[in-house]
């Protein structure tokens, strides 16, 4: 399968063209709106740069997109009409009318489409998503999570384009890394959210102004189990890291996906009721071929990538699907709405 890379970030050179290398793909080429960055990756991989869009897309039979978050309803579009499947990198758009725009022109033009959510690919995620549904601790109960990152910490820092309403989308904190936790909170539970109570802040205003939220609490119902989430890109003292404690009615289980480390660089606890907490060994036929010791980000984007390209070749949607990609983006939505409007907002 021919994929075109589009975006010639760090993230694309770091996880998106490596893993589809590795994956099997041929990689058609890469199409960035700097073409110089496009060039100089393309160097890299021994690929092509295209200064164009459309001759990218004549050029292959789907992309990957990597770029900034205002372009992926464009874009992805775009390459759906002219008969591309999409593998579109989290959030799947700035809002929930963006993500049903991309849903609807997938259904329409009849592709394959896949939002690129890190931890679907993780070991650590997988395995916890497989004792849940197998009925290992039970019903849940209740969940709590949290996403903190310093990368925003400084108050005399630069203002990225995350954090920018127009670039980035409103919620700021609650998007980038919300769309990682909120969707392992589906993943592995298998719950919907039902209702969001929330609040969010800007709490370092910069000369270039800051225009979506540093940070947010979140208070969720799912069904009959109740969450409460943390979400920061201002939490300095500790590495970036993310987890999610599950409690049920039998046991209850604590991950964190790998971030920052290898693939092998996850946690995973596991303690009955009553009882404390002990390590749990991932299923290592997980690994479908991976070596843990690859870096995280491209570990886990293997997987993804695979289900990608098995999914074309089966015409069947994989999973996360783009359909996931927009209920998380709903969830989104309403948490901003929730700051906004200081209530619960239902979903």
């Amino acid at each position: 399968m021919r994929i075109g890379i589009v975006g010639a970030g760090w993230w694309a050179g770091f996880a998106h063209l490596p893993a589809f290398k590795d994956a099997g793909a041929e990689i058609a080429g890469i199409y960035s709106r700097t073409p110089a960055h496009a060039q100089k990756l393309a160097a890299q991989f021994g690929t092509r740069a295209f200064e164009h869009y459309p001759d990218l897309l004549a050029a292959c039979d789907g992309v990957a997109i990597s770029t900034t978050d205002d372009t992926h309803a464009p874009l992805g579009i775009r390459a759906l009409e002219a008969g591309k499947h999409l593998f579109m990198d989290k959030p799947l758009a700035r809002s929930a009318p963006e993500g049903e725009a991309i849903l609807n022109a997938a259904q329409a033009h009849r592709r394959i489409g896949l939002t690129a959510f890190t931890s679907r690919g993780d070991l650590a995620a997988e395995t916890a998503q497989a004792l849940v549904r197998s009925g290992e601790i039970g019903e849940v109960l209740y969940l709590r999570g949290y996403f903190h990152g310093g990368f925003m910490g400084d108050p005399e820092g630069s203002t990225p384009w995350r954090a920018k309403a127009e670039t980035g989308g409103a919620g700021g904190a609650v998007a980038d890394l919300g769309a990682h936790l909120f969707d392992l909170v589906r993943m592995v539970t298998g719950l919907e959210f039902t209702q969001v109570m929330a609040q969010g802040h800007i709490h370092f205003q910069r000369p270039d102004p800051v225009t979506n939220l540093d940070e947010g609490a979140v208070l969720a119902r799912l069904g009959q189990a109740s969450g409460a989430f943390s979400l920061s890109r201002v939490h300095i003292g500790a590495d970036q890291r993310l987890e999610l404690e599950i409690q049920g009615t039998k046991g209850a289980l604590k991950l964190s996906p790998a971030l920052w480390g290898k693939g092998s660089s996850f946690q995973l606890l596991l303690a009955r009721r009553p009882g404390l907490y002990r390590e749990v060994p991932p299923d290592k036929s997980l690994l479908r071929g991976r070596d843990p010791e690859t870096s995280w980000g491209h570990f886990q984007f293997i997987e993804l990538a695979r289900r990608f390209m098995e999914g074309v070749r089966q015409n069947q949607q994989p999973t996360p699907s783009l359909a996931d990609g927009l209920a998380t983006q709903r969830v989104i939505d309403a948490t901003v709405q929730s700051c906004q409007q200081q209530t619960w907002i239902a979903l």
